[in-house]
C-alpha cells in the first residue's frame, strides 16, 4: 500500500493525534497525487456498509463541493459516496482552523539579501538557506512523510529515514530523497531552476513533467522554465553560475548574493554564460561582463548603487 493510501487509512481510523489532524486535512486539499487520493477515498467507500441518510449526505456534498470548487454531479457522488462527503465536510470546517491556526503547526525561516542562515529541522536534518530565500516546514514532522516548501535556494543535509521520505517542493521542482546532501535553487524571478546532488540519490520532477528523474552523486540538474527543457551534467556547480542568462537575471543574482542595489540603464537582448568560484567579488563579475561585451560599462553612485550601462 503506497503512502497516500496509508495516510488516509490512518486518518479514518483516527490514528493521528489531534495536533496533526488539521495538517492531514490541508494535505488532502492539495492537488498533488489527486488520483491516488481519489483511489484511496473510493477504497474507503467500498469498505463502508449501508449508511442511512445518504440523500442528506449527497445534499451536503453538493453544497460544500460547490464552495470548494469540486465537481458536483451524480456520477461524482456515486464515485466518492458517503466517505468522501464526510471527509469534505470535515475539510470545510478545517479550512478555517488551518488559516487561523497555521502558525502553531508550521515554522517559516527567511533570509534577506546577502544573508545566509544554517539551522536544524525537527528530524535532525540541517539546512543552509541562501540569500533572499524562504523555507516553510512543520514544527514536528508526522510519522509518514517529511515535506517542506522552498522559495529560493538552500543546501540540505538530510538524516536517513527509510520509512519517511523527505520532499522539497519549490515553484518548479519537486525533489524526493531518503537521506543525502543536495542543493535546490528555484528563485521565482529566475528563468532556470536547478538541483545538485553531492551524496546519496534524489528524484527530481518538474511542474511541466511529473516523471521523476533520478540523480546520482555529482550530477547537476538544470530546468529551463520557458522551454521546459532539462539538462543534466556531471559537474559540480560553481559558486556563481550563469547559463544563457540575461542582464536582468545577472543583476537579480548579484543583488541577492552581495546585497548591493543594482540598476540597468538601457536594454539588451544579449545572453551570457559565466561561472565564478566562491572568492569572486561583484567588481570582478562586472569587469568580466564589460570585457565580454564592449557595449557594457558600469559605475558606482550614491548609497553604493551600481549602474550597468548598455550602449547602443
Amino acid at each position: 500500500m503506497n503512502y497516500v493510501h496509508e495516510i488516509i487509512r490512518r486518518y479514518f481510523n483516527r490514528r493521528y493525534p489531534r495536533s496533526l489532524e488539521n495538517k492531514i486535512q490541508h494535505w488532502l486539499c492539495e492537488d498533488e497525487n489527486a488520483a491516488l487520493k481519489e483511489e484511496a477515498l473510493l477504497h474507503c467507500w467500498n469498505e463502508t456498509e449501508t449508511v442511512s441518510g445518504r440523500r442528506n449526505m449527497k445534499d451536503a456534498w453538493g453544497q460544500i463541493s460547490g464552495r470548494l470548487g469540486f465537481r458536483s454531479s451524480r456520477s461524482h457522488w456515486l464515485r466518492y459516496g458517503y466517505a468522501a462527503s464526510l471527509l469534505i465536510c470535515v475539510l470545510a470546517v478545517s479550512v478555517w482552523l488551518w488559516n487561523f491556526g497555521e502558525d502553531s503547526f508550521t515554522q517559516i525561516v527567511t533570509t534577506e539579501k546577502g544573508e545566509v542562515k544554517t539551522f536544524t529541522l525537527p528530524d535532525g536534518s540541517t539546512v543552509c538557506l541562501s540569500p533572499s530565500s524562504e523555507i516553510v516546514f512543520q514544527k514536528a514532522f508526522d510519522d509518514t512523510i517529511r515535506q517542506i516548501s522552498l522559495k529560493g535556494e538552500a543546501w540540505f543535509d538530510v538524516v536517513h529515514l527509510s520509512d519517511k521520505p523527505f520532499i522539497v517542493k519549490s515553484s518548479n521542482l519537486t525533489t524526493r530523497v531518503l537521506g543525502t546532501r543536495f542543493n535546490v535553487n528555484d528563485y521565482p524571478e529566475d528563468k532556470q531552476a536547478t538541483a545538485y546532488l553531492q551524496t546519496g540519490i534524489i528524484e527530481v520532477s518538474t511542474t511541466a513533467c511529473p516523471e521523476r528523474l533520478v540523480l546520482h552523486p555529482g550530477e547537476y540538474f538544470v530546468y529551463d522554465k520557458a522551454t521546459h527543457q532539462i539538462h543534466v551534467s556531471t559537474r559540480k556547480p560553481p559558486y556563481l553560475y550563469f547559463r544563457n542568462a540575461t542582464l536582468e537575471e545577472i543583476r537579480n543574482s548579484l543583488e541577492r548574493r552581495f546585497n548591493i542595489p543594482i540598476r540597468l540603464e538601457g536594454t539588451s537582448e544579449e545572453r551570457y554564460t559565466l561561472e565564478f568560484d566562491s572568492t569572486v567579488t561583484v567588481r570582478e563579475v562586472l569587469e568580466t561582463l564589460c570585457v565580454l561585451d564592449e557595449r557594457l560599462t558600469w559605475r558606482t553612485g550614491h548609497n553604493q548603487m551600481i549602474t550597468i550601462c548598455i550602449k547602443h
